[in-house]
C-alpha cells in the first residue's frame, strides 16, 4: 500500500489494522475481522510461504507491549480471483494459528451487510505502512502506521476517469482496509487493490468492495471452523438501514 499524502496514525486509532509479514518483513496490510481471521487482497499472496500477522501496534517492526505476532495457519484465496485483463475478486482470508485476545489496541472491524453500498463523496480513511512518495524507489516503508482521508466515487465515474486518462490500467499493491465511520461505528467498505502510480493526483485508487463478498467470507470461515473444530465463527456485522441508522450486532 502507498499512503501518499498521509500522516502518522495515533496509537490505537485503527485497532483492526494488521501487517502481513514474511521473514519479519512487511509485505502487505490487512484487517482483523474476527479473533482468528484476517482479510487482505488476493494479490498479496505470493505462494506457499510462511506468513506472520502483526496486530495491535502502529510500529511495523518494533515490538510493543500491546502488539502480538501470530503465525498464519491457512490462506483462502477467492476461487475466481484473476488478473488477466482486470483484477477481479481481489480478496483473501487468513486463518491464524491461534485466536488473538481483544484489547484497546486489538479489535475487529465491522463488516457491512451485502446490501450496503457506500455513497459517492463519503469521506473514508485508508491506512497502512506503504511508501510516502512515488518518485523515490529506494525509500523505505515508514516505521509508523500512516492514515489518509479518501473521498468515495462509484464504479461508473472511476471507469470514466481511467478511460479518459489511459486505455488500460496498471497493478498497484496493498491489501489494507478502507473504512468509513457511520454514526460512530467504523465499517470496512474496501480492500486496497490497485491504482496508477503512487497516489498520483487525478487517478483514483481501486478497492475490492467488501459488502459484495460477505457470503463468501462467512462460508469460508464456517468451512474452516467445521474442519478445525474451532467453534462457530462470528463477524462483527453492521446493518445500515435505509434511513441511515446503524445497528451493531
Amino acid at each position: 500500500m502507498r499512503i501518499v499524502g498521509g500522516r502518522p496514525a495515533a496509537e490505537g486509532q485503527w485497532p483492526w489494522q494488521v501487517s502481513l509479514q514474511i521473514e519479519d518483513q512487511h509485505v502487505c496490510g490487512g484487517s482483523l475481522i474476527a479473533n482468528r481471521w484476517v482479510m487482505t487482497a488476493a494479490h498479496c499472496i505470493y505462494g506457499h510461504l510462511d506468513y506472520t500477522v502483526k496486530v495491535g501496534g502502529i510500529h511495523v517492526y518494533h515490538a510493543s507491549k500491546m502488539a502480538v505476532r501470530v503465525p498464519v495457519r491457512d490462506i483462502v484465496i477467492h476461487q475466481d480471483y484473476n488478473t488477466f485483463r482486470t483484477i477481479e475478486n481481489d480478496i483473501a482470508l487468513m486463518l491464524l494459528e491461534f485466536p488473538v485476545n481483544y484489547s484497546a489496541a486489538i479489535q475487529p472491524v465491522c463488516f457491512p451487510e451485502k446490501t450496503f453500498m457506500v455513497q459517492t463523496d463519503t469521506d473514508c480513511w485508508v491506512t497502512g505502512w506503504g511508501k510516502l512518495h512515488e518518485k523515490d524507489p529506494k525509500e523505505a516503508a515508514p516505521e509508523f502506521l500512516q492514515e489518509a482521508e479518501q473521498k468515495i466515487i462509484r464504479h461508473e465515474k472511476c471507469n470514466e476517469i481511467f478511460k479518459k486518462k489511459l486505455g488500460t490500467r496498471f497493478d498497484g499493491d496493498s491489501g489494507g482496509p478502507l473504512v468509513c465511520e457511520f454514526n460512530g461505528t467504523w465499517v470496512q467498505v474496501g480492500i486496497v487493490s490497485w491504482g496508477i502510480g503512487c497516489g498520483r493526483k487525478g487517478y483514483p485508487g481501486v478497492y475490492t468492495e467488501v459488502s459484495f463478498y460477505k457470503d463468501w467470507v462467512i462460508d469460508q470461515m464456517s468451512l474452516a471452523s467445521s474442519q478445525d473444530s474451532a467453534g462457530l465463527p462470528t463477524l462483527p456485522l453492521c446493518l445500515v438501514l435505509p434511513l441511515g441508522v446503524l445497528v451493531t450486532l
